[in-house]
């Protein structure tokens, strides 16, 4: 019994150490075929090390790279560090964002303000203040509508338009009111031109809009916004007056009646 029971006993261990190994051996392979697969399906992109503003020059030092899914891989990313080189920020980079060429753009193309603007787009400034400029709560990336006032009638004549720096400051962290003389918004051409007619011709007021609000942004016809000058008209020609017409004087007739008063009779004359 002895024996019988030691050569279970060994049968045993060396069954439990072959599962083991067998076990063992599949989970390598299965943790080397899934490192494999996610190899195969990863891109190496550039991230921001760092918050980066609008306007900031990207240095070796902001960036670095970073594998991450292929699938996940947005359109434009940049994949090597060089292709970051001499390129400033667009717009507001934060850490861990992949870097894409359409939120870009080389340093070289004329002033920080130039850069933010959209392909299209231009940046027109106007004046304001403590009323027009909304109470000083205008910041940099808030969007605003535009109120035109002639006389006594006051129109909205441009919407949903985007403030690109206030005074000159492009960006700013602070969330506190501050009076401004000057707004620069960013506009198409045509919005340029019907923005700086309004500023010209009359009292334009902004008014802030919720960023998530794009309801009701469809505007009338563009109008002339100046006083038409009403072009001269010739003067009526008076139409001679009707001849009057011929007055027919009708001769009065002398006709006569008898009169009879009991046994007399007269004849009288009446006129007609």
């Amino acid at each position: 019994m002895k024996t019988r029971t030691l050569l279970l006993f060994v049968v045993s261990i060396v069954f439990g150490l072959a599962a083991a190994w067998m076990a063992n051996n599949w989970l390598t392979q299965q943790s080397r075929a899934a490192a494999a697969q996610n190899q195969a399906q990863s891109t190496q992109v550039v991230v921001a090390a760092v918050d980066l503003m609008p306007g900031a020059p990207i240095e070796p030092l902001h960036i670095q790279l970073k594998d991450i899914d292929t699938r996940l891989v947005p359109p434009g990313a940049l994949t090597s560090l060089e292709q970051a080189q001499n390129m400033v920020a667009k717009n507001n980079l934060y850490r861990g964002d992949v870097l894409r060429m359409e939120r870009l753009a080389p340093i070289g193309e004329g002033s920080t303000l130039s850069v933010l603007l959209e392909p299209g787009m231009r940046a027109v400034t106007v004046r304001v203040n403590d009323v027009i400029g909304v109470a000083g709560f205008l910041l940099p990336g808030n969007r605003v509508d535009i109120l035109f006032t002639e006389g006594s009638a006051t129109r909205t004549v441009l919407k949903n338009l985007k403030v690109l720096a206030v005074d000159q400051t492009q960006h700013t962290d602070e969330n506190r009111p501050k009076l401004v003389r000057a707004v620069t918004l960013e506009v198409n051409p045509e919005q340029a031109e019907r923005l700086v007619n309004a500023s010209s011709n009359g009292r334009i007021q902004l008014a802030l809009r919720n960023p998530n609000d794009d309801r009701d942004l469809a505007l009338e016809p563009a109008e002339d916004m100046t006083a038409a000058v009403a072009e001269p008209q010739p003067a009526p020609v008076a139409e001679p007056a009707p001849a009057p017409e011929p007055r027919v004087v009708r001769e009065r007739q002398a006709t006569t009646v008898d009169l009879i008063k009991g046994t007399s009779q007269q004849q009288v004359p009446v006129k007609s």
